[in-house]
């Protein structure tokens, strides 16, 4: 091949290689520069493990930078990894990257900033936490399956690769029914979302998921999952005057396509303001 190119074009190839090597070293430098250190990283954590208490939630931007993870194991509790919103937070704490926002804190004022080198902490109040006073993620283990298998929760990554932490369940043909027994029902509304998972999701087969609550065999609400559709929280009022009872799911699919759908739900009190 090389008999082909004249002595001046292998002379001039050969001239721009410690070009193209420095340029590659300097660009690898300038990432080198942008990138934290595992000091910076460190020193940030320990100011949020000196301010964080119960309620508050860390987050860390761009959400892609999993490297600070190491580093926040015991600030990132299974829940606040694999949330949906932020409603059952008091305060955020965000890791920033370079300036980066997290979503969360979108609309949010800053109340304070503490900088680490590459890294910024800055501390947000929310506009209040939601008075949860059940979790039907937390009660998982004692739910009774019909058409399917015990309830195990896990992190199911969703079609924009976010974590969320739900009760996994396998769409059959003739649909599946989770119940709760004794569930306390003094309060106001039953909350959640649905989600199919991005490894069966993505082909977008199968059609919508219908995901039905009924209390004490009253239906009060249906709630529409597409395979790449909104990500929309479900909201149903509670019957009034009924202080314990049971609650069902029924998880039907348009088609009997085995995908895998996951949910979180719980009852709280309604409320107005950010979610």
């Amino acid at each position: 091949m090389l008999r082909y190119v004249s002595k001046g074009g292998l002379v001039w190839l050969w001239s721009i290689i410690p070009i193209v090597v420095l340029l590659e070293t300097a660009i690898q430098w300038q990432i080198g520069q942008r990138v934290p250190t595992s000091k910076e990283w460190t020193a940030a954590a320990q100011a949020v493990r000196a301010e964080k208490k119960h309620g508050d939630l860390v987050v860390i931007a761009p959400h892609w930078a999993t490297q600070g993870r190491m580093y926040l194991k015991d600030l990132l509790p299974l829940k606040d990894f694999g949330r949906f919103d932020t409603s059952r937070y008091d305060r955020i704490f965000e890791i920033s990257v370079n300036q980066a926002r997290a979503p969360e804190t979108n609309g949010l004022d800053a109340q304070r900033v503490q900088r680490f080198g590459r890294l910024s902490l800055t501390q947000y109040q929310t506009n209040g936490r939601a008075h949860v006073t059940y979790d039907f993620v937390d009660a998982a283990p004692s739910a009774r399956v019909t058409n399917g298998t015990p309830i195990r929760p896990r992190i199911v990554i969703d079609h924009w690769f976010f974590p969320r932490l739900v009760m996994p369940i396998a769409l059959r043909r003739d649909g599946v029914t989770i119940t709760f027994s004794n569930v306390p029902l003094r309060s106001d509304i039953i909350r959640g979302y649905g989600i199919v998972g991005y490894r069966s999701g993505r082909f977008n087969k199968g059609g919508p998921i219908t995901l039905s609550v009924v209390v004490n065999d009253q239906p009060i609400g249906q709630h529409r999952i597409e395979n790449f559709g909104p990500r929309e929280p479900f909201e149903f009022q509670l019957p009034q005057g009924v202080d314990v009872g049971e609650v069902r799911f029924e998880i039907r699919a348009a088609s009997g396509l085995n995908r895998e759908f996951g949910f979180a739900a719980d009852i709280r009190k309604a409320r107005q303001g950010r979610n």
